[in-house]
């Protein structure tokens, strides 16, 4: 008898040990693009708002606005700490360069890039039980820039490099008219022969570090391997060196590698991916489009269909796309125009109009919801912020707080991003915690992006003299000024008590913001509704 009940108890004893053991290790380790929040502090809630626990380097070790990035501190600090994690979603553009604008920027000779590459072969030999997620970039090709955030020379002759780059590759992918002929001939000779060589001899280097990446991937250095392509149009110098990429990726399964449009985002969506394999779940995602042109829309900085783009995110993801499913796991509800532009948010045309397709919209969304059906929204329709009309028509019919996730910010990639990734992951949040990501999204992509930085930026900076892409000595101004107009717009549509927002701008320009909120500063569990009716 003692000698059973003793057995009973060892058996119940290495259960309970099991148990325990599994939830310590729902640890993820995240290696993130740079400092900015979308980069790191907003992924990392969302994983902690997910129930997991996430490890990060010191802020001091990653890029910032005017600081390098430090590739071998953080290396030190992987190699420490990587096996205490399950999981690790690590950007290349970090552990090689120092952050995604060190990409761009660097002057790194080709052996301290390979020495680095040959760092993350060592990683898995001393790490093999834990899952590997990497991503990196296609360095940008932007029609212009402003702010620092590209060589100086970038800021004057940006606009020629583009087209001249652009034409090169529509030479080779399509054909050129008589004109185009012409005008690259043109190109040729007003870019500055030693600003083209710099910038293309960077790009050469990060065309063969991606390429090492995808190598090493055939390799199963890596779990996942996700490129993406930053600021890239239909036809330009990334299009075609992600053509050359993709060759080369041909032999990877769609389950060890994934290519789309975008950066900032791609650190949300392998972290989804961690989240969902470690779990030993595939959600299905059911796409439901707004009328319009929905899945064909090319959207601005990008260069194939939303549609295509989509479905790449969902399955790099973790997920299965289905188009319609009596069951899904998540919906995401994807707000395009009905053009297929998707122009800057602060436009005038982005205005806060009654529109019967977005009504529509809005009532199949509540639909869905009072079916119970966990339901994502990627809002596209516009560059750089929300669409007005649409938030409106959410705030009207009270379902700005029954969301499981709301983007709507930068690129339509970053947004999907965002929205697929905190959309999977908010079935293990609590209510208030999904509320807390709503709100940040809906301050930061609603209020800021879409309305109160264009009304700065008319009230403040109109003096030529005085360049909104640097705040120097007017951010003290223009903080107090864009934390009281947020506070405001907070205090009419939004279920936060304003005094617990704090706005900052932690790369010193007007592009983002950092929404912190502070404790105590929600009333869900009354289960307020975010329109009082």
């Amino acid at each position: 008898m003692l000698k059973k009940l003793g057995y009973k108890i060892l058996i119940c004893s290495l259960y309970l040990f099991a148990a325990v053991s599994l939830a310590e290790a729902r640890t993820l380790l995240f290696v993130p693009a740079d400092n900015r929040p979308v980069s790191l502090e907003y992924a990392v809630d969302t994983v902690k708002a997910a129930n997991f626990d996430i490890l990060v380097p010191p802020e001091e070790y990653l890029a910032g606005r005017g600081r390098t990035g430090e590739p071998e501190q953080i290396w030190d600090w992987l190699n420490e700490n990587a096996p205490k994690a399950e999981a690790l979603v690590l950007s290349a553009d970090t552990l090689i360069y120092g952050g995604l604008v060190d990409s761009r920027t660097h002057d790194f000779s080709d052996y301290v890039l390979n020495w680095r590459m040959r760092r993350f072969e060592r990683l898995r030999q001393r790490n093999p039980q834990v899952r590997i997620y990497v991503f990196s970039t296609i360095m940008r090709s932007p029609h212009g820039t402003a702010g620092g955030v590209e060589p100086a020379y970038y800021e004057t002759y940006g606009p020629d490099i583009f087209r001249l780059t652009a034409l090169e590759d529509k030479a080779e992918s399509a054909g050129l008219s008589p004109d185009e002929k012409q005008t690259l001939h043109s190109l040729q000779t007003t870019v500055p022969a030693d600003y083209l060589a710099d910038w293309l001899q960077r790009r050469n280097k990060n065309f063969r570090v991606n390429a090492k990446l995808v190598e090493l991937a055939k390799g199963k250095a890596f779990d996942y391997l996700l490129i993406g392509r930053d600021d890239t149009s239909p036809y330009s110098q990334s299009h075609k060196e992600s053509r050359l990429l993709e060759k080369m990726a041909a032999p990877l399964s769609s389950a060890a590698y994934g290519s789309f449009p975008g950066a900032d985002q791609l650190g949300m969506v392998l972290l989804a991916r961690a989240y969902n394999e470690l779990n030993g779940s595939k959600p299905v995602v059911e796409i439901q489009y707004t009328l319009g042109a929905g899945p064909s829309t090319v959207a601005s900085y990008e260069d194939q269909p939303v549609d295509r783009t989509l479905r790449d995110h969902i399955m790099a993801a973790g997920g299965l796309v289905a188009r319609q499913s009596p069951h899904p796991d998540l919906v995401l509800a994807v707000n395009t125009p009905l053009s297929n532009r998707t122009p800057e948010a602060g436009v005038f045309e982005n205005l806060p109009l009654h529109s019967e397709a977005t009504n529509q919209f809005v009532l199949d969304i509540a639909k869905r919801l009072r079916a119970g059906e966990a339901v994502a929204v990627a809002d596209i329709a516009f560059a750089n912020g929300a669409d007005n009309s649409f938030l409106k028509e959410l705030y009207d019919q009270g379902l700005l707080d029954k969301l499981s996730a709301y983007s709507g910010w930068n690129t339509a990639s970053n947004t999907l991003g965002y929205a697929i990734g905190q959309g999977m992951m908010a079935r293990d949040m609590s209510d208030a915690a999904r509320k807390r990501l709503l709100l940040v999204r809906y301050l930061d992509d609603w209020a800021y992006q879409a309305n109160v930085r264009k009304e700065i930026y008319r009230e403040m900076f109109s003096d030529e003299q005085r360049s909104p892409e640097y705040l120097n000595w007017h951010e003290a101004e223009v903080t107090a000024l864009t934390d009281a107009r947020i506070k405001a717009f907070a205090r009419q549509y939004l279920w936060v008590d304003p005094a617990a927002i704090n706005i900052s701008f932690p790369w010193n320009r007007m592009f983002e913001i950092e929404v912190a909120i502070g404790k105590g500063e929600q009333d869900q569990e009354q289960g307020t509704d975010s329109k009082e009716k």
